[in-house]
């Protein structure tokens, strides 16, 4: 086996593809929306060497599925109404210390 080779099939050759993948990929998607593939790869390269790393990854793609609806959690105490303009606020009394 030849010693080019060898480093083509190392961890250092897989960080400078990422490295070049990112810099190519910076100047060819522009202003794109979304994560870049070398995001993603250092992501999952990053995830291979650190323990918490995975999990994280998966609680964020799960994260991302999930819908925030406006009538989940505390009651409501203010709307906006962005089409019409106007914002509505109900705020609680103040009690009085005993």
């Amino acid at each position: 086996m030849s010693l080019g080779f060898l480093f083509a099939m190392s961890l250092p050759a897989l960080v400078a593809a990422l490295f070049v993948l990112a810099v190519v990929e910076r100047f060819a998607r522009g202003k794109k929306k979304g994560t870049p593939m070398s995001t993603a790869g250092i992501g999952e390269l990053g995830a291979t060497f650190e323990a918490g790393k995975r999990e994280e990854i998966e609680f964020r793609k799960e994260e991302r599925l999930l819908r925030d609806d406006e009538g989940d959690g505390a009651p409501p105490r203010s709307r906006v109404d962005l089409d019409g303009g106007r914002a509505v606020l109900n705020v609680p009394a103040q009690r009085q210390p005993s």
